[in-house]
């Protein structure tokens, strides 16, 4: 072979070999701490998996071509408020993107700037309706609820939110009529009932809050940037068993309700319709030991158009997490 030729065929031969051994879509590691978990990770990521859930197991998903990789960082929460605030700042303005319910930050192959902010804890509870309001006028959303321990005086939780730096807080130069209401009780059943008053008022959910009632639940419904009075309606579900939240989660989507992934990981455990524009989802639901089980199960789903949300926890004599799948059940065209 000519010598100059050489270099080119085992180029060639690489490219084919890494062809022929193609990688599973979906990657699962058991979720730890130490440095040893964040490698691990970050290997996969070198081989263009990308995180897309982190509870009981980690689960990656193949998407990136190498050598346009993404990289994972630890979230430190280290010391107050402010102090951790200038911290994830930094990391921010270096790439690195907050991935809520994940405990780690992300580096996109093309990465952009974030900032972040928190609704300060009230002196008599956690932040109210207009001090995440006003967050949400200058363009930031909410990421994920920090605790934070304190030399002096009981813990506290914040809210943090971020904004993609450079972009306009909304694209309209009319500012929305931002507005966020907490609704917040001791029960479950009483937080729907002023969920369903603030749907029926305008308001959509937004995220879970700090309830300010002592071992109380708490959701921020967000007013609507168009007239929205009436049409989202909410239900909810407990986590008992696998079979049990498939079954249940089933039975909803026939009416049109969808899971709302960012409730997953606390109660009330949200599911959402749009009774302007009505579709159906299918679910099932994995509870796997350990993670080359969950894998293998994850990966046959896949081929029948399943996705990963996020992991659902039941909480009884040991936590159980159950991971939940969503896929979206095209219409028939013929009735």
């Amino acid at each position: 072979m000519n010598p100059v030729l050489r270099p080119l065929a085992l180029l060639l031969l690489v490219f084919s070999l890494h062809a022929q051994a193609k990688l599973p879509k979906y990657a699962v590691l058991k979720t730890e701490g130490g440095e040893a978990y964040l490698t691990n990770v970050n290997q996969l990521s070198d081989e263009g998996y990308r995180l897309i859930v982190a509870g009981k197991f980690t689960i990656l998903r193949f998407e990136a071509t190498p050598p346009d990789t993404y990289r994972y960082l630890r979230l430190e929460v280290k010391g107050g408020p402010a102090g951790f605030t200038n911290w994830v700042n930094e990391q921010g303005a270096h790439g690195y993107r907050w991935l809520a319910r994940t405990g780690l930050l992300e580096k996109a192959p093309h990465p952009r700037n974030y900032e972040y902010r928190f609704a300060r804890h009230g002196a008599l509870g956690p932040s109210k309706g207009s001090d995440l309001s006003s967050l949400l006028e200058e363009g930031y959303r909410p990421v994920e609820t920090v605790s934070f321990s304190h030399a002096l005086g009981a813990d506290t939780t914040e809210v943090f939110f971020e904004h993609e730096v450079g972009q306009p807080a909304y694209a309209s130069h009319l500012p929305p009529d931002s507005d966020v209401q907490v609704a917040d009780a001791m029960r479950v059943g009483n937080v729907m009932k002023l969920v369903d008053e603030l749907a029926k008022q305008g308001y959509r959910f937004l995220a879970q809050h700090s309830s300010n009632k002592g071992g109380g639940i708490a959701v921020m419904m967000e007013r609507c940037r168009d007239d929205c009075a009436g049409r989202y309606e909410y239900r909810y579900f407990v986590a008992k068993d696998a079979s049990q939240v498939e079954r249940d989660l089933n039975a909803l989507s026939k009416d049109g309700f969808r899971v709302l992934p960012h409730a997953l990981r606390s109660r009330p455990h949200l599911l959402e319709r749009d009774t302007r524009e009505r579709r159906k989802f299918s679910y099932r639901a994995l509870d796997r030991k350990d993670a080359a089980e969950l894998g293998r199960a994850l990966n046959a789903a896949d081929s029948d158009g399943y996705m990963p949300l996020d992991f659902v926890w039941h909480v009884g004599w040991t936590a159980e997490g159950i991971l939940v799948l969503e896929k979206e059940i095209t219409a028939s065209a013929t009735p």
